[in-house]
């Protein structure tokens, strides 16, 4: 790891290192872990999934815990609970919170009182909206960075709901092995399409955002070329979407269950998705105080 000068964050664009080195990196698994609950979770509602649901409540359990941990004091976590009208991250943790107690009582409905539909929908209503809000929170955290323009875009709240569909819809293709072959290919088109619509809109935020100022320009330039170039070509480009797109394409348009194909393209969409999350945090810089030229 290459350490700046005390003077160089006058001068040059300046890495960030609070939310992706050392405690930081528990930032990149809490973003992580909530675009995949509340993905997984809409996905599973879709797909009426109850062992996609489940997992996806486990998911947000651990959003709470990772966001627990990131904190200096957890023990003061309570005082974020005041800052609802300021501040994304408190209302993230409201959105974990929430989505958790809805989620646990559409499953305990399902499970053990299976004749009550009427009360089951209210609460998939209750935590598909908290859900979308889990999976669309640390998209606004990091978007409302200022300071940082390779995140402070409108696309990236977007952004991060579309790639928590997509390793959510990634679970659900793990999840779903052993069930009917129709089920498994119809979750696996679906995979195969959300995945190829993440693809080009990973590409189109890259793209708009070499349009935005030199800060983001040269954020992106880190990524496609830079410190992060290999973490984003090998595991976000080639091992979480062509190989996925390759593995599923063959088989499910083919009408035919390959559980090998769908496990290993399950597992490497997970693997993009957590790349994605690190090469954004990774490439963010502060633009200098004073220019260079």
């Amino acid at each position: 790891m290459i350490q700046s000068k005390p003077w160089e964050f006058m001068v040059k664009y300046t890495p960030q290192r609070d939310w992706i080195e050392g405690h930081g990196i528990m930032v990149a698994f809490a973003i992580f872990f909530g675009g995949i609950a509340g993905g997984l979770y809409l996905a599973s509602l879709y797909y009426d999934s109850t062992v996609g649901m489940f997992v996806a409540w486990l998911l947000a359990m651990a959003t709470g815990l990772t966001d627990m941990a990131h904190l200096s004091k957890p023990r003061r976590f309570w005082r974020m609970l005041l800052r609802v009208k300021s501040s994304w991250i408190t209302r993230g943790f409201l959105f974990i919170t929430l989505f958790i107690g809805a989620a646990a009582i559409q499953l305990a409905i399902r499970q053990w009182a299976p004749g009550a539909t009427a009360a089951e929908t209210v609460f998939k209503v209750f935590a598909g909206i908290f859900a979308f809000g889990v999976a669309i929170y640390s998209g606004f955290v990091v978007g409302f960075v200022s300071g940082i323009k390779l995140w402070n875009s409108a696309i990236v709240p977007i952004l991060f709901v579309v790639a928590g569909v997509a390793g959510g819809l990634g679970i659900l293709m793990l999840a779903s092995q052993g069930e009917s072959a129709a089920r498994v290919l119809d979750i696996a088109r679906g995979c195969f399409y959300v995945l190829a619509g993440y693809a080009v809109f990973t590409a189109i935020y890259l793209w708009v955002s070499t349009y935005e100022n030199t800060n983001a320009r040269d954020s992106v330039t880190r990524i496609l070329t830079g410190e992060v170039s290999r973490v984003f070509w090998l595991v976000v480009v080639v091992v979480g979407m062509v190989l996925p797109l390759g593995l599923i394409a063959p088989y499910a348009f083919n009408a035919v269950v390959s559980p090998a194909a769908f496990i290993i393209a399950g597992a490497c969409i997970l693997v993009g998705g957590i790349g994605l999350r690190y090469v954004i945090l990774k490439a963010g810089v502060y633009s200098p105080l004073v220019p260079s030229e």
